[in-house]
Formats: C-alpha cells, sequence, structure tokens
C-alpha cells in the first residue's frame, strides 16, 4: 500500500517501542500516540489509523484480534478498557474511562491534586463484534455489549446490551441488531486468532 504523508509501524516496530504485547498482521500510524507502552496489549489483525491517541496511563488498554481503530480516535484507559475480537471503532470515537465531576463539587484537570478531584472511573468494554459510529463517545463504566451497534454522535451514558442498535444524545435503544455476522466470523481464519 502506498501511502502519502506517513507510514505504519508494524508489530516488530511496536515490540521494540515497549508495547506488552503485540500479535501478528498489526499496523499502527505513525502519527498515532500510544502512552504507557507496558499496560498496552494488542492481538493479531488489528490497524490503528492516523492521529489516534490510546493513552493507558494509570489503566489498561487490551486490543483483542480483527479490530479497527479509526483515524482521529481517543482511548483513554485509565480504569481500563478492553475492545474485544471484531469491534470496530469508527473515525473520532472518544471512549473514557476516567472523567471529572462536572458539578462543580471538586476541581477538575489533571493539574490539580488528586485529593481535590472526584473523577468518575468505571472499565469499558467493547464485546465480540460491537461496532461505534463516528463521533461517539462512550463515559466510563459503560460497556458495549457483544454484537451491539452505536449509531453515529450518539453519547452512551449507561451499558449498552447484547446484540442491540443505540444511537442519539444521550443513546436510546433503536432496534435489535442481526446475528448473521456470527456466520460470516467463521469464514475468517480462526487460527490466526
Amino acid at each position: 500500500m502506498k501511502i502519502l504523508g506517513g507510514q505504519y509501524l508494524d508489530e516488530d516496530d511496536l515490540a521494540l517501542a515497549g508495547v506488552a504485547r503485540v500479535g501478528t498482521n498489526v499496523r499502527v500510524h505513525s502519527t498515532a500516540i500510544l502512552v504507557d507502552l507496558e499496560s498496552i496489549r494488542i492481538g493479531s489483525h488489528v490497524r490503528i489509523d492516523a492521529f489516534c491517541v490510546i493513552s493507558a496511563a494509570n489503566g489498561y488498554v487490551e486490543l483483542g484480534s480483527h479490530i479497527h481503530i479509526a483515524s482521529s480516535t481517543v482511548v483513554m484507559g485509565g480504569a481500563g478498557v478492553v475492545l474485544s475480537d471484531f469491534s470496530g471503532l469508527s473515525h473520532g470515537v472518544r471512549i473514557y474511562s476516567v472523567s471529572d465531576d462536572y458539578s462543580g463539587r471538586s476541581l477538575t484537570n489533571p493539574t490539580v491534586p488528586e485529593h481535590l478531584r472526584i473523577p468518575k472511573k468505571g472499565r469499558v468494554v467493547v464485546g465480540r463484534h460491537a461496532i461505534i459510529g463516528s463521533g461517539s463517545v462512550v463515559l466510563p463504566g459503560c460497556d458495549i455489549g457483544e454484537g451491539s451497534a452505536v449509531g453515529a454522535l450518539s453519547v452512551v451514558h449507561k451499558p449498552v446490551p447484547e446484540w442491540e442498535i443505540f444511537a442519539g444524545s444521550p443513546a436510546r435503544r433503536i432496534a435489535a441488531r442481526d446475528r448473521a455476522i456470527l456466520e460470516l466470523e467463521a469464514k475468517v481464519n480462526t487460527s490466526t486468532l
């Protein structure tokens, strides 16, 4: 693949840089920023596109296999973020496992002492075959269930059940999601997982 304006690093580059675990057929664009490499684990067949930020600072980020993270996406793993096999994040998705309290009862931002802040913390798990649409925001503790889809520009403030389609701000149930993708998964060479 010819690329103008950047290149993709492969699993050898990432292992050399210090990523905790890297599978095979992994591509991370050179403009992506990965923070706390020793707390990031990446499966096989993973692509992270340009201008993404993947931060495991004070926590961890675990990426399964067959995952795509589109450009300009931010994953903040301070309380832990897990992306399960075959999940995907579209352009500009934001996943936060830690967020400041906006009520005015505490100070905000990382430049003030921790004891003066009341951040909300909660691990986020994006289930197998789940997909999150462009520009969506997932807040701390809001798991996206297996096979679920979140429509573009949604704000997820509570967990999304398995095999559902949610959209909106705040995100609400739209419909059940078809499970045909499970049959299609069987056509992927699972020996690479």
